[in-house]
């Protein structure tokens, strides 16, 4: 199978190198081989043009992929359709639908153990490895890397190569994530070695990239090696040198814009500005490849190189301009990439601030949150609709099984119904006769099994029912005891301060002038009176504070608060000051303040530390 279609896939590879439309030649010669191919060679070259077609057209693309597993399973082939499964699922993922990526992947491997092509095998676990990539588990993505690796080296397909090169740029980037560069540096110089022997121009590019991002990676871990940074500018030339000369054979142009804007950051960071004008070159190279394959990100970081240039030498109107026109290019794109834009608008804003021109910052800001508001409602909504896709994705495999389960079932009646044809030439009458006591048993059977589960289900939900009612009082009944223990403690407190003031008039009482002492004890209860109104609130406010608030204060003191001790904390923790609460107990501020100093000690605080501002955090702990 493989040798009937490799071949015809290698043609159209080699034969739209002479035309000049690059791309666009590339998908009609895609969709041409799949016109003319026959039925088992057509899911290939559909899986082919869906990954060609995706940088143009990615809702498209998954369509393709998704025809291609349909017309796979047509024609039977189980390695053909591991390789469509695996096709799909790489594009869904990058779609961002990563369940059913996972699914897909999941089936192309179930299709592998069906098949000894080691080309499609190799190609299912390739992709599974980038999967575990993209969620994040390395070590997943490590193993089934190995696992492809070793597939595809029984391979004698020239395009296991071409498979082995995107293994070790995968893994590659795995190191480089891990800052092990000496590992990170083998796997690319893999690559280049799997490209020499595939010979295809997107191999190379890739190779060559993923060697340069391996100097670059080391360089920047020693910044005092330049020559490695040579190399790294080194291959980085290569690679844009084999875009130049291939560009009609590439099929991810995509590549090329990123190793521009690479070169470019590379000028920008470590050369001198008397190189801007190199930086520049590579800046509109990776602009106009993006542009072209609709690489937001990308247009918005040569922007930002532009506008940094400018910043360096003091322009900020320049700089400005700069990062407005990236703007106002990705308005042109798809809501999509609020997020670029929200970052340029932040950009912006801090460029303002740094010119000192607030209002215009702050103008900037104002756009800034408007477009991360966009982008958060878009967040939301494509929650929404991947939650909404799933469950529509699982009641269609739910449905599936049902219908599966439903032809299995038939299959059987059906044996069974030839079974009782044959036997009823002999004994027709008692076979008949015992089919339909058969056929009401089973009925009687269902219907009381149906009966008994509808009985336990609603059992279940009385005794659910009973069980959050029960919970519902006891926590009614907490909530009950808890106001009750306040209102206790608000009482108590309220009791002891006019214990305080009744003392103090049985003291006052006891003055030899009878009539200076009078006055004095008029006074005393002209002001309790007055004050009484806002005693009441007040005392709300105390008994607000939870039990629980003086017990954690005991186990903080080691249990050596007196209840004095803590009086001073309830006041402290509502916010008043030594002289409020001086005036309630009846004492001297200096006894206020000798007070908060023993607190102090017992409750094991620092001397810099505030008692007033631990009490009143400790209290809302």
């Amino acid at each position: 199978m493989l040798n009937k279609i490799a071949p015809l896939l290698f043609i159209f590879l080699m034969t739209f190198a002479f035309q000049s439309k690059a791309q666009q030649l590339l998908l009609d010669s895609l969709e041409s081989v799949i016109k003319d191919a026959s039925a088992e060679q057509k899911p290939v070259a559909m899986a082919e043009l869906a990954r060609a077609t995706y940088e143009t057209n990615p809702k498209k693309a998954v369509q393709l992929s998704l025809n291609a597993v349909l017309q796979a399973k047509k024609d039977g082939d189980q390695g053909i359709l591991a390789f469509c499964y695996a096709t799909a699922g790489h594009l869904l993922m990058r779609r961002e639908q990563q369940k059913r990526a996972g699914a897909y992947i999941d089936s192309a491997l179930k299709s592998t153990e069906k098949s000894n092509d080691k080309l499609y095998k190799g190609f299912a676990w390739l992709r599974k490895g980038w999967f575990e990539l993209n969620k994040g588990d390395n070590e997943q993505a490590m193993s089934a890397f190995i696992t492809a690796d070793k597939l595809l080296g029984a391979s004698s397909d020239r395009k296991s190569y071409s498979y082995r090169v995107l293994i070790d740029h995968y893994a590659s980037s795995i190191y480089a994530y891990g800052s092990d560069t000496l590992k990170q540096h083998k796997y690319a110089v893999s690559a280049l070695q799997m490209a020499q022997q595939s010979k295809y121009p997107d191999d190379f590019q890739i190779a060559y990239m993923t060697v340069a991002h391996s100097f670059f990676s080391a360089f920047e871990a020693n910044t005092s090696k330049r020559n490695l940074l040579d190399s790294a500018m080194y291959h980085y030339n290569k690679a844009s040198r084999v875009y130049q000369l291939n560009r009609e054979k590439i099929l991810l142009q995509s590549n090329a814009s990123l190793t521009a804007l690479n070169m470019a950051n590379i000028y920008f960071k470590y050369f001198p500005p008397g190189f801007e004008g190199q930086a520049r070159k590579y800046v509109n190279d990776a602009l106009n490849i993006a542009r072209k394959t609709n690489i937001q990100e990308v247009i918005a970081n040569c922007y930002g190189i532009l506008s940094e240039y400018a910043m360096r030498r003091n322009d900020y109107k320049g700089a400005e301009n700069y990062l407005l026109t990236g703007i106002s290019e990705l308005n042109r794109a798809s809501p999509g990439v609020d997020i670029t834009r929200s970052r340029m608008m932040m950009g912006l804003a801090n460029l303002a601030e740094k010119s000192g021109d607030k209002v215009k910052a702050l103008a900037y800001y104002k756009q800034y949150t408007d477009y991360y508001k966009k982008v958060f409602d878009a967040q939301k909504l494509a929650t929404v609709q991947q939650l909404e896709e799933q469950y529509h994705a699982e009641q269609r495999d739910m449905e599936i099984s049902g219908l599966r389960e439903r032809a299995k079932l038939n299959r059987q009646i059906n044996w069974l119904y030839v079974g009782v044809a044959a036997a009823s030439i002999l004994v027709l009458a008692l076979l008949l006769g015992f089919y339909h006591y058969k056929l009401k048993a089973s009925q009687q059977k269902i219907l009381l099994s149906l009966q008994e589960k509808q009985e336990a289900e609603l059992r279940a939900s009385l005794g659910e029912q009973e069980r959050e009612r029960i919970a519902a009082e006891q926590a009614l009944l907490q909530d009950r005891t808890e106001w009750l223990e306040r209102e206790l403690l608000a009482g108590t407190l309220k009791i002891e301060e006019k214990n305080t003031i009744l003392e103090l008039l049985k003291d006052k009482s006891k003055d030899s002038n009878t009539e200076a002492a009078a006055k004095t004890m008029g006074r005393i209860i002209t002001q309790s009176l007055r004050m009484e109104k806002d005693k009441d609130e007040e005392y709300h406010s105390i008994g607000d504070i939870h039990p629980a608030f003086f017990s954690a204060l005991q186990k903080r003191a080691g249990e050596g608060l007196t209840r004095l001790d803590l009086k001073y904390c309830a006041y402290i923790s509502m916010g008043f000051d030594n002289r409020e609460i001086a005036s309630r107990l009846g004492i001297e501020i200096k006894s206020i303040r000798m007070a908060k100093y023993r607190l102090k000690q017992k409750l094991g605080l620092e001397k810099e530390q505030s008692l007033d501002v631990f009490l009143q955090s400790f209290e809302k702990r």
